[in-house]
């Protein structure tokens, strides 16, 4: 009876230390395009520097956490899916990359950057939607901007993106996925009209 005892509270001891385990953390970052071509470097002097930002988020979305809307005014904080540097730094760094690859002929800095730099054009970016929703698509919505410094910041082009696609389940893995492949059209959208301006 006693040993009998003994074991039940053995027993609710290990329940109680296992429910009050927590799952480990997953992290997360947006990455850029893979580049399969060879790559061809242009003079030095023959560089187009391009300066990336400012880049406005919704406060929301600025976070350390990932976020999913549950509906048209609930949000869901992912305590256990992270990025893994901050979202904002991960998303530029991302674009800058992006931009680079994608115009053979340019080099993208970080703003604010020096006048010593000698930027020619600035991009400009307010992001109005990242994230997944309720019926399963990961969404973005933004407006963006290129200026040119050389006319006195000449607003060159002016344009709006959207982008929605459809995933299988709440699966982070997928989600941050698609939302590089957003990134990355939202690149190919930028670079397609700063080549234009570059020609």
């Amino acid at each position: 009876m006693k040993y009998g005892l003994y074991f039940l509270m053995l027993m609710l001891i290990l329940s109680m230390a296992g429910c009050s385990a927590t799952a480990p953390s997953k992290y997360y970052v947006l990455s850029p395009i893979k580049d399969t071509a060879t790559a061809s470097f242009p003079d030095a002097d023959k560089i187009w520097v391009i300066g990336v930002g400012p880049i406005k988020f919704p406060k929301y979305l600025n976070r350390s956490q990932l976020i999913r809307l549950t509906g048209d005014n609930e949000v869901a904080v992912e305590e256990f899916n992270r990025w893994a540097e901050p979202f904002d730094e991960n998303f530029t760094r991302v674009l800058r990359a992006n931009l680079t690859m994608l115009l053979a002929s340019s080099y993208a800095i970080d703003y604010p950057w020096k006048r010593a730099m000698n930027v020619q054009y600035q991009v400009t970016l307010d992001i109005h939607q990242f994230e997944a929703d309720p019926g399963g698509n990961v969404n973005m919505t933004a407006h963006w901007a290129i200026f040119n410094l050389k006319k006195g910041k000449k607003l060159e082009v002016a344009r709006k993106f959207s982008y929605s696609q459809k995933i299988d389940g709440i699966d982070y893995v997928k989600i941050v996925a698609e939302q590089s492949r957003a990134l990355e059209m939202l690149s190919r959208d930028i670079a397609t009209e700063m080549q234009k301006l570059l020609n």
